[in-house]
């Protein structure tokens, strides 16, 4: 049984494209939990949610490290907000539950620091905003058509 972190704090979900070659979308979520950051897809309003970790393992190389697919999930999230305006909400202090699929505890010491996108750590998982209204307002990203 997966591990369940709770945690409250500011929560950013939004659209992302997570398979080019057939144009497939969920929800992604990015939030905190104390130095740790937490980045996860959100389940759709049918309670569907692809599992980051092999998203993450798609897009690296054969050779990527455990660290290498965290970082990679960690940089989706800290990017997403870099996207335009209407593909993603945020709110602070939003309740959260993340089912916890992987966990790096620590960033190895690198050339600039020990840190990723300024966490010290990640937890990737399946994240549900216990606020239905945010929740909600997170589902009705998916029906945005592309421009």
């Amino acid at each position: 049984m997966p591990n369940l972190i709770k945690g409250s704090s500011r929560l950013v979900i939004g659209r992302f494209l997570y398979d080019w070659q057939h144009g497939d979308r969920c929800l992604l979520a990015y939030s905190s939990s104390g130095n740790m950051g937490v980045v996860a897809t959100v389940p759709d309003k049918d309670g569907n949610a692809p599992d980051l970790w092999s998203i993450a393992a798609r897009h690296e190389s054969r050779t990527a490290s455990y660290e290498d697919l965290a970082r990679w999930c960690l940089c989706v999230g800290w990017s997403m907000t870099m996207k335009p305006r209407q593909q993603w909400i945020s709110a602070v202090d939003q309740p959260w539950a993340l089912e916890v699929r992987a966990t790096l505890p620590s960033v190895k010491p690198h050339q600039y620091g020990n840190t990723a996108y300024g966490w010290n750590g990640a937890h990737i998982g399946v994240l549900r905003a216990e606020n239905s209204e945010f929740q909600n307002q997170a589902h009705r990203l998916l029906e945005l058509q592309d421009a």
